[in-house]
């Protein structure tokens, strides 16, 4: 159990950098003048898709670490 926690909090690593890069990317071209690439491009919608996804990753992470701790009641 504790794997497959750690390779949800790893994915949910991956996502959360994923976002700050495409915030980056997004941010630089609006800055210079090319908002309607980052428009062609997506930007927003891919964010809003990865925080989605960061939300439901986070939300099995603490699924998953409840019913681990879960596990040791009635244990001896």
């Amino acid at each position: 159990m504790k794997d497959l926690i750690n390779s949800y909090t790893y994915s949910r690593q991956l996502v959360k950098q994923r976002i700050s890069e495409l915030s980056a990317l997004r941010s630089s071209l609006v800055k210079r003048g090319e908002s309607a690439r980052a428009k062609a491009l997506d930007l927003d919608r891919r964010i809003s898709l990865l925080y989605e996804e960061h939300g439901e990753l986070q939300a099995v992470i603490a699924y998953l670490s409840s019913y681990r701790r879960g596990e040791g009641i009635g244990k001896t």
